[in-house]
């Protein structure tokens, strides 16, 4: 479209030029009417014509006339394509029985509608792809190679990231193709909202309710941050969602459900399907056999014709723990001892003690867990009530102050897979009068009988190449063995040897019994259970003595270590010629939460190692866009996160991580010492839910409308896609351009002026006028 117009850009005022103009053209017209016998008639037409032309083009000068010239043209705007390519694309329920991905290719590159070509014609396009991430394709080629393989799909950050980097302000518009079911990243709600861009949503796929020939089973919910317990019934919940079977017979509506670990069954159910849609839940048992973060995996088989196979399975982590050790300590009177050991043991998240103490006369005091069972004298009055037990330590009490029945139910307890330890003092074993009870038969040392006494002298136990070996003191050998770090008891109750299959850990270092040196901690097996005897009660001293200087003290370990072989849980988390093991303190954290990641490093004979060098290799769910220093973007899809050394738990790593995106994320721990590698172990835990690209396979038409509503743009299924080109067509925007041509600056206008005025002249000349 043009127009043409005449401006006027002098700086005289046309309403002072006109009348000058007037005024000048009637002196003309007077005087040469004066004159005209002299010049005659044709003379005078002429020089009054010649006159008045010559004012006007003085009065133009004045005026400075312009020619201007207005054009609207039409511009090239940029038009973005984005292409959903995440799994559930690879759905099959698209027109012509064609992919969800298929359909969108048909769309932009085949016929009738071929978007591309015909949005090229009046747009400059960029072409996207997207799931997790988004990246920029270079044309068709990379349109016909892509696979509907994304694990995510992150339309949000898509709509953010295209226009951070094409600009919003060049953006016309975005054709999205999607089935418009985003599970990560950014709202796409609210990112439509500000970055105030027309988006015309094609939406692919269709809804469950009109799909004749749609037939789908699969798993609909898994469970969230299962915590099973080893060795122990656990029930795994499931829920199928089923659509589609309402003509389907019973054998073909009839699938089955399995749960598997690395491949390997462990539980199966033949499950009936109901001919309604909806879902149905699914009870699994099976029996956890390890310790540790466990990664199962659900299957139910499909039915015929099965629209989508990819919902048939779904991986899910579970926590295999130790259950809590339950602990009872009894004690016949309030010492030292006593105190520190209860705050010890109470400290440790993974044991529930519980502390009876002697008041007077036949009066106990209970403290810590209430275990629900009579404890009025002390050990428990019933055999029964050993169950809610793991551990039973007997401190500086007497034999005289329970009942025959109490102890042989404890040796019972024992016998049949319990702990007793039994711990020094005035009436600990010989001096307690225990060589005749029921328990004098599962202790590991001989007793004498009140006359044994006390050895009252302070003096520093030496370790046995047993004690080396034996976990109860796994990571305690330099207290024994190094002068600087060697750590002392005041005294010990005499005891008159080590009996056969016992194992002595820490011996006098001068004191005999029975020919050898005379055992201050030992350990033996009975029956189903296992039992310490400590003939010290002064393990106390041994946290001031160590961290005193600074140094960590072997107090803590020691006891956790006892009360952990005595229930039996002393086996490791890895195989024995594993020197690297590491877990994840939860399997599954929220959103904002840091995860902790922990690690035990041991050298080669065995012991704790401090100072290794830890590092875990975290693999991202999906790839995290990061800023470089330079200030560039780029995606990453991993990060290197250190392990420090945790203070006063030798060889024990530790690191706080704050995950950057929802999902499972997977990590390599490796240690290293003195250059050389030891090993590494791998840890497995969830951020949030994972969600599947398959919990939901409909089109998610509401979202989509509200992305066109939003931005002012169209929404549009694959029967309508085709009108989207002349739909942004009657959107382009229109610039105006304008020409301007000066008139009274050009050189015929001068030339005009001079040959009137000079005509004018020779006219004069001629008639003899001056």
């Amino acid at each position: 479209m043009k127009s043409w117009e005449i401006a006027f850009t002098g700086s005289w005022p046309a309403a002072l030029v006109l009348p000058l103009v007037v005024g000048a053209v009637l002196l003309a017209w007077r005087f040469y009417s004066r004159r005209r016998d002299e010049v005659g008639r044709a003379g005078f037409r002429w020089m009054v014509a010649l006159r008045m032309v010559a004012i006007c083009i003085v009065a133009l000068f004045l005026l400075e006339p312009v020619l201007r010239l207005t054009r609207a043209e039409a511009t090239r705007s940029t038009v973005v394509v984005l292409v959903d390519t995440s799994r559930s694309m690879s759905i099959r329920d698209a027109a012509a029985e064609q992919s969800r991905l298929e359909a969108a290719r048909s769309l932009l590159a085949g016929t009738p509608a071929d978007l591309l070509r015909r949005l090229r014609a009046a747009h400059d396009v960029r072409l996207y792809r997207f799931d997790a991430v988004t990246a920029e394709l270079a044309g068709r080629a990379d349109l016909e190679s892509l696979e509907s393989d994304g694990p995510a799909t992150a339309l949000g950050d898509a709509l953010r990231d295209v226009v951070r980097e094409v600009g919003r302000d060049a953006i016309s518009a975005v054709v999205l193709l999607t089935d418009g079911v985003s599970n990560l990243g950014d709202e796409p709600g609210a990112v439509a909202r500000r970055m105030d861009v027309p988006i015309f949503p094609v939406a692919l796929g269709g809804q469950l309710g009109e799909r004749g020939r749609f037939h789908d089973v699969g798993f609909s919910a898994v469970p969230r941050n299962p915590r099973f317990i080893v060795n122990n019934r656990a029930l795994v919940r499931l829920e199928l969602s089923h659509v589609g079977l309402a003509d389907f017979t019973e054998p073909e509506r009839r699938v089955t459900v399995t749960l598997r670990e690395d491949g390997r069954e462990l539980a199966s159910r033949s499950l009936l399907l109901p001919a309604h849609d909806g879902t149905t839940e699914v009870e699994l048992e099976y029996t956890p056999d390890r310790v540790g973060v466990r990664r199962l995996r659900a299957e139910v088989s499909e039915v015929p014709a099965e629209t989508v196979l990819e919902n048939n399975t779904r991986s899910f982590t579970v926590h295999v723990t130790d259950p809590r050790i339950r602990l009872l300590i009894v004690e016949g009177t309030v010492r030292n001892e006593h105190r520190f050991l209860r705050r010890v043991l109470e400290s440790d998240p993974n044991i529930e003690a519980t502390g009876v103490v002697k008041l007077s006369g036949r009066r106990y005091l209970v403290q810590g867990v209430q275990p629900g069972v009579d404890l009025s004298r002390g050990l428990p009055a019933r055999p029964e009530d050993y169950e809610e037990f793991d551990v039973v330590i007997l401190g500086d009490i007497g034999r005289n102050e329970f009942t025959g029945v109490q102890l042989e139910q404890l040796r019972d307890f024992v016998d049949g897979g319990g702990g007793l330890m039994a711990l020094g003092g005035h009436r600990a074993f010989g001096a307690g009068r225990w060589e005749d009870s029921a328990l004098a038969g599962l202790l590991p040392v001989s007793l004498g009988g009140v006359r044994d006494g006390h050895l009252e002298d302070e003096f520093a136990p030496v370790m046995t190449p047993e004690g080396a070996r034996h976990p109860v003191l796994l990571g305690c050998g330099r207290f024994f063995e190094e002068p600087q770090a060697r750590v002392t008891l005041e005294g010990a109750n005499r005891l008159r040897g080590l009996k056969p299959g016992a194992a002595a850990l820490l011996v006098h270092p001068h004191e005999r019994a029975d020919g050898a040196p005379m055992p201050v901690l030992a350990a033996q097996a009975y029956g189903s259970g296992r039992v310490l005897a400590l003939a010290a009660d002064t393990t106390w001293r041994w946290k001031f003595q160590v961290e005193a200087t600074g140094r960590e003290s072997p107090y803590y370990r020691l006891w956790r270590q006892s009360v952990r072989w005595l229930a039996g849980r002393d086996e490791p988390r890895t195989a024995p010629d594993r020197l690297v093991s590491a877990w994840s303190e939860r399997v599954e954290y929220e959103p904002g939460e840091a995860a902790t990641l922990r690690a035990r490093v041991r050298a080669d004979d065995g012991e704790p190692l401090e100072g290794a060098r830890v590092r875990a290799v975290v693999r991202y769910p999906v790839p995290v866009r990061r800023q470089t220093p330079e200030g560039e973007e780029e995606l990453e899809q991993e990060a290197e996160v250190p392990l420090t050394a945790v203070p006063l738990s030798p060889g024990e790593y530790r690191a706080a991580w704050e995950p950057p995106a929802a999902g499972l994320y997977r990590a390599q721990v490796r240690a290293a010492a003195d250059g050389q590698e030891l090993g590494s172990d791998e840890v497995e835990f969830v951020l949030g839910h994972v969600a599947s690209e398959f919990d939901r396979v409909d089109v998610d038409r509401e979202l989509l409308q509200s992305l066109a509503a939003t931005g002012g743009g169209v929404y549009h299924t694959q029967a309508t896609a085709a009108r989207i080109p002349d739909e942004l067509e009657q959107r382009r925007r229109l610039v105006l351009r304008r020409e301007e041509y000066d008139l009274w600056n050009a050189p015929w206008f001068l030339a005009a002026f001079v040959a009137c005025v000079t005509a004018e002249w020779v006219l004069r000349k001629r008639r003899g006028l001056s």
